[in-house]
């Protein structure tokens, strides 16, 4: 087997076995990761468990402890009814008596530890409390509201639980009825205030919650979760129990649990975010916890532990940090191990392969075909290869030891003369690299030089500095060059001479196109003349009308002044001036239409360039008797020239008439409509003639082209109107409609009222 195969097999085996290594590292890695998750799973398991037997006892003695506590003033009520003096207040209602109630009630309150106590009438008014002396006393104040009052009311003891709306303090109140005889004629209330309790409870290792039948924290460890859902309200439970005023000028908000899951059948993982206090500063923390709760039957109350997992979570951490941390270390040790393993075989290799390469680059310079030289640090010649020799046809033995520059001759162009040591590293420096390419020419005698271009780049060898020099032979590209730049004179010189005859040619068909543009002008204006041609018999009778109408008011009028009639005479010369006027209308439109110009684009209203075009028109279509129909005015606006718009319109319209009198005994109606496409705006004139033939179609805009009886027209009319409407930027199009006769479409497009009203560039015609 060859070297090549030999090698080409080693290097398959080893890609082979690296891929295999590093999958096996990344499965490995993914298995490392799987432990550390599922052993720290495992493990922070058993201390939620141990956490759970343990808070769970905490919570049955929390409960009995709350249950107890409060299930000693249930029966205070009771024994409130019961008392003489109680009953001769609310029966007598002297003041002495009431007085000395009050005292009774506050000494009661002191001795049992009551948050407050009070006697209520039939009405629900508070005639005694124990707190008569503070300033938020319950004296004079109704309860008649609270379900507790309407329990006992009606002869059943009463519990209820709020915030209070006098003292605005959180309490847990048992009411009884005052009977006298078998009529109820009072009512006891003792009210629990919680607020000992939490006090009692708030610096245990675990925090607490007393949820009402509703989940809304009515007693916490935590102030900041008071009157907070611990689950979900509906809307309708939310505004029962503002009805209630149970928790008076409090917002019922949902406690922000961002967490939840089930760990077992009795508790639960939740994180809580909540506000601590950091460096004087409150900031949102998230919380977790293990809760657990129980229910507490004496008062419909369910009450919960939240035992925080704060100091599990980070042992765990810190387990799994301390376990993959070793399995770092070892993985590190292991790759150190590997690596300097690879270090010492890959050393091995290099030795081996450094053999190979001074022997393959020995076997490359010895048969090259460019000719190589290396220097020392002092750009002296070291050694060189055959193709040197063979380049100048000379031995370069002689040359050994003796500055580069004894051999190589630089292009004055260049301006570098590398006989000084420093050169190449400043030219180096100066173009910002490390190689230095020159053209030049080679030899060491005058009579046998070489051009060519010489390549130096700089060799770092581990004991010293050294350069290696490279020699491509230029001959024939220096011929190239000479050719090609002959070769570019002579291009130069032609195209001289093309340019001059193109400039020639250029100035020429400048001339003709001035010329045509005065021919196309003289058109233009020879079918202006023509159509006012065919209009001059209508034209007569609309002045013909008038002049015939003022000879007939100025002889009436010298009649009325012989009489001295002189107002019959002054509306005779009223009469005369509107005339006047109408007749001077006709003619200036006439003039307008006639004069020459060029296109000035602004906007134009489409139904005003209309009406102008019948004014020209309708004399004819009377005399003829074509019906005119023209829809009602959309105010559409476009961009264009009014007298060349009307133009087209007149053209149009006088067409339409030649080819209904072409058919005689038919209808005669031209129709004109308006419509919007897109956002241009089509002008669409339709005659009820016999239509237009394909030959017509195909070239009916055409210069001299006429489907018209012969001398009926010069076959320009539509060639121009088309180019007018194009210079308008629109277009024109002819077509046969459905029920018979041709229509002609102008389509322009529509003006944009946001657009710059500065006079646009003239297009001439």
């Amino acid at each position: 087997m060859s070297e090549i195969n030999r090698s080409s097999l080693k290097s398959l085996y080893s890609q082979g076995l690296k891929k295999y290594f590093f999958w096996f590292y990344i499965m490995v890695f993914i298995i490392t990761l799987l432990t550390i998750w599922k052993g720290g799973e495992a493990l922070k398991n058993q201390q939620i468990k141990t956490l759970r037997i343990d808070s769970f006892e905490q919570l049955n003695q929390l409960a009995s402890v709350l249950e107890s506590a409060i299930a000693k003033y249930q029966h205070m009520p009771t024994l409130l009814a019961s008392n003489d003096r109680v009953k001769k207040a609310l029966r007598d209602g002297f003041d002495s008596d009431i007085n000395q109630l009050n005292r009774e009630l506050e000494q009661i309150n002191r001795i049992t530890e009551a948050s407050d106590s009070y006697i209520l009438n039939t009405d629900g008014l508070t005639i005694a409390a124990s707190n008569y002396r503070e300033s938020a006393s319950f004296v004079g104040r109704n309860f008649a509201f609270r379900p507790y009052f309407q329990d006992a009311i009606q002869g059943k003891p009463g519990r209820y639980y709020a915030l209070g709306t006098t003292s605005n303090r959180r309490g847990y109140y048992f009411s009884y009825p005052v009977y006298e005889g078998d009529s109820i004629i009072g009512i006891a209330v003792v009210k629990v205030d919680l607020t000992q309790f939490e006090k009692r409870f708030a610096n245990q290792h675990y925090e607490f919650l007393l949820l009402d039948p509703d989940g809304i924290v009515f007693s916490s460890s935590r102030p900041t979760w008071l009157y907070r859902v611990f689950g979900e309200l509906s809307h309708a439970e939310l505004q029962r129990i503002a009805d209630s005023q149970r928790y008076y000028g409090q917002s019922i908000e949902k406690l922000a649990i961002v967490y939840q899951k089930q760990f077992d059948e009795k508790s639960q993982i939740v994180d809580v975010l909540a506000n601590t206090l950091a460096n004087e500063e409150t900031e949102l923390e998230r919380l977790s916890f293990l809760t657990m709760s129980r229910p507490i039957r004496l008062l419909g109350f369910k009450i919960s532990i939240l035992a925080p997992l704060k100091t599990i979570n980070e042992e765990i951490a810190l387990w799994r940090a301390i376990f993959a941390g070793g399995v770092m270390i070892t993985a590190l040790l292991f790759g150190l191990a590997m690596l300097r393993t690879r270090m010492l075989r890959e050393r091995s290799d290099a030795n081996e392969m450094t053999r190979h390469n001074q022997a393959y680059i020995r076997e490359v310079i010895q048969n090259t075909q460019a000719g190589l030289v290396t220097l020392d640090e002092n750009h002296k010649i070291e050694s060189f290869n055959p193709a040197v020799e063979k380049l100048i046809s000379q031995p370069l033995a002689p040359l050994v030891g003796l500055p580069l520059s004894v051999l190589f001759r630089g292009d004055e162009k260049d301006g570098t003369d590398l006989s000084f040591h420093d050169d190449f590293r400043d030219a180096a420096n100066d173009l910002g690299m490390k190689v230095l390419t020159r053209e030049g020419r080679l030899g060491y005698s005058d009579q046998t030089t070489v051009p060519v271009e010489m390549t130096l780049c700089e060799m770092q060898l581990p004991n010293r500095l050294s350069y290696l020099v490279t020699f491509h032979d230029m001959t024939e590209r220096k011929r190239y060059e000479q050719e090609i730049t002959q070769a570019r004179i002579d291009l130069e010189e032609r195209v001289r001479e093309r340019t001059f005859e193109l400039e020639g040619a250029n100035a020429r068909l400048r001339h003709e196109i001035e010329e045509h543009k005065g021919t196309q002008r003289e058109l233009i204006q020879t079918a202006k003349l023509a159509v006012l041609g065919q209009l001059s018999a209508g034209l007569n009778h609309e002045l013909n009308q008038p002049l015939t109408a003022i000879r007939a008011f100025a002889g009436n009028g010298l009649k009325f002044l012989d009489r001295g009639n002189y107002e019959q005479a002054h509306a005779n010369l009223q009469h005369i001036s509107q005339l006047g006027h109408h007749m001077g209308d006709i003619i200036a439109r006439f003039k307008v239409f006639a004069r020459k110009g060029d296109v000035q684009q602004g906007p134009i209203a489409v139904q005003t360039a209309i009406m102008g075009a019948l004014k020209i028109m309708s004399p004819r279509y009377k005399e003829v008797g074509i019906e005119l129909v023209v829809t009602e005015d959309q105010g559409f606006i476009v961009n264009g020239d009014m007298v060349f718009l009307e133009q087209v319109l007149v053209n149009l319209l006088a067409n339409a008439a030649d080819a209904i009198l072409e058919v005689p005994d038919h209808e005669r109606q031209v129709r004109i409509e308006q419509s919007m496409v897109d956002n241009n705006v089509v002008i669409c004139v339709q005659d009820s003639g016999n239509g237009l033939s394909d030959e017509a179609i195909k070239n009916l805009f055409e210069p001299f082209f006429t489907s018209k009886s012969s001398g009926l027209g010069l076959g320009l009319g539509l060639s121009i109107s088309q180019r007018i409407v194009e210079a308008m930027g629109g277009q024109i199009s002819a077509q046969n409609q459905a029920n018979g006769g041709a229509e002609f479409c102008v389509t322009l497009p529509r003006f944009i009222h946001h657009a710059s009203l500065s006079k646009a560039p003239k297009e001439e015609l």
